[in-house]
């Protein structure tokens, strides 16, 4: 059976990070915390540090960022150093590891070799550890990168931006994963598998083109996209993939690294009881509903999850029941149901489409000629 770690991506500074650090403990194995991020500026690295004098738990790994603005680099001697200078302070921390997370072009992976057998230098017994796309696993130089350290990490899932508005927006794709694992096996070399958390919102411009992803942060105040999609990792299908592996686990696959750590008013990410659940391989069924609490002669409607994993919230609610009046809130608009008959609460464009275990959204009220009467509803999506 796979171990369970998890990342933190989350500055551990903050109380609530900290509270979910704690909650951990039992559950996760081992967290991984982003301690910096390399920014090549086209002259030299800028760089953001998040720790100097200890860690943020017990037992903890680090990991290292080195985004895409670094990938024309050749990594010479001078281009190196000011890495390896920050992998050594890491390295004195004394971490179980220091993960390295490049953005490396896939034909270029000699150069990945060359900065890890660098930065090994720099971390002496610190192991450290490269992460790696699927699609490496079809370079010639992949089986050099992942040889000289003590196993990888095989990030399985990616956010995969559509070209045009209205196409879906991907983040993990299990089938995908399955591949990707089954392959990864053959090398010979220990490895973990990095799966989702996560969801996200991806702006579109007036051109249709990909304006802006978020993900972490919130969206910024007073603005607005000409229109937006959304993706989040699918909770049962992942939950799914880890029953697998745990009956009967893969050759090598010494571990599940789940991205991101839940984190309380973390609302792109799961919640704690969700993730529970999917990193033990436990499926769970839908469970929303419809649920009317009397005000002042009308009824106050409310979509609720009872279940244990986030929901997608229905695009239509269409009320059967004979309406003297009503009217829709928040993300919802109403409108007589095609049928003549009852109402048609439509989800608006850009709501967030997912509904949280245990919480509830208010879509509108309505009146009815007996106040007593139950009211009949159906979702559709």
């Amino acid at each position: 059976m796979p171990v369970i770690e998890a990342y933190v991506w989350q500055s551990p500074g903050r109380p609530e990070v900290a509270a979910a650090m704690q909650k951990a403990a039992g559950t996760v194995a081992t967290l991984h915390v982003k301690a910096a991020e390399f920014r090549w500026t086209g002259q030299s690295f800028t760089v953001e540090r998040r720790m100097d004098k200890q860690l943020p738990a017990a037992g903890c790994g680090l990991v290292v960022r080195i985004g895409s603005s670094a990938s024309s680099l050749d990594w010479t001697a001078d281009q190196i150093a000011p890495v390896a200078e920050v992998i050594r302070g890491l390295a004195a921390l004394s971490p179980k590891e220091i993960q390295c997370d490049y953005d490396c072009p896939q034909k270029h992976l000699d150069r990945y070799t060359r900065l890890l057998d660098a930065l090994q230098r720099a971390a002496g017994p610190v192991p450290v550890i490269p992460t790696a796309l699927p699609s490496w696993m079809d370079e010639p130089a992949f089986p050099k990168l992942i040889a000289r350290h003590p196993g990888y990490v095989l990030q399985v899932h990616s956010l995969q931006l559509p070209k045009q508005a209205g196409e879906p927006v991907l983040i993990f794709d299990p089938q995908a994963a399955r591949a990707a694992t089954a392959r990864a096996s053959k090398f010979g070399v220990p490895f973990r598998i990095a799966m989702a958390t996560y969801g996200c919102e991806v702006w579109f411009g007036p051109d249709g083109k990909v304006a802006r992803v978020i993900s972490e942060e919130a969206a910024p105040d007073g603005k607005a996209p000409a229109s937006r999609g959304f993706s989040m990792a699918d909770p049962n299908e992942s939950a799914r993939l880890v029953g697998e592996w745990n009956a009967t686990p893969p050759p090598g696959l010494q571990a599940v690294i789940w991205y991101r750590l839940p984190v309380e008013g973390d609302q792109r990410n799961w919640p704690w009881a969700t993730f529970e659940h999917v990193v033990h391989g436990e499926e769970q069924p839908s469970d929303l509903r419809l649920e009317a609490i009397d005000h002042e002669g009308a009824r106050d409607l409310f979509i609720v999850n009872r279940g244990n994993f986030p929901s997608p919230l229905p695009a239509r609610v269409v009320i059967g029941n004979e309406t003297v009046s009503s009217d829709a809130v928040a993300g919802y608009t109403v409108e007589p149901h095609h049928h003549g008959h009852g109402l048609r609460f439509l989800r608006r464009d850009g709501q967030w489409p997912w509904l949280d275990p245990g919480k509830k959204i208010p879509i509108g009220w309505l009146r009815t000629s007996d106040p007593n009467q139950r009211i009949d509803w159906t979702f559709t999506q």
